[in-house]
């Protein structure tokens, strides 16, 4: 299923770049059929590194480095029963 989100993540990403908002209502209803299957899928673009975050392996662009400017994979949990598990960690570049 990682592989299925992570594809679909891709397609979201380029259609976004490229100002393609027609598969918007598409992409809303395959999340929310993802999310009813117990998954929880984390863009963290925008968002502050911290290096104590295990949920994140990032690519430093400098010494400096604090926004997370590219997420190449998302991070992905799973509904157990018990809780959210870590079944993906992203994977970001930070600037």
């Amino acid at each position: 299923m990682e592989a299925i989100i992570n594809q679909l993540f891709e397609i979201e990403k380029k259609a976004q770049e490229n100002q393609i908002e027609l598969f918007e209502r598409n992409f809303n209803r395959i999340q929310h059929e993802i999310t009813e299957m117990g998954y929880k899928v984390i863009n963290p673009i925008g968002l502050n590194y911290d290096e104590r975050d295990n949920s994140v392996e990032a690519n430093l662009m400098h010494a400096n480095a604090k926004k997370i400017t590219k997420v190449l994979k998302p991070v992905i949990y799973h509904n157990s029963g018990d809780g959210f598990v870590l079944v993906q960690k992203g994977v970001v570049i930070v600037e």
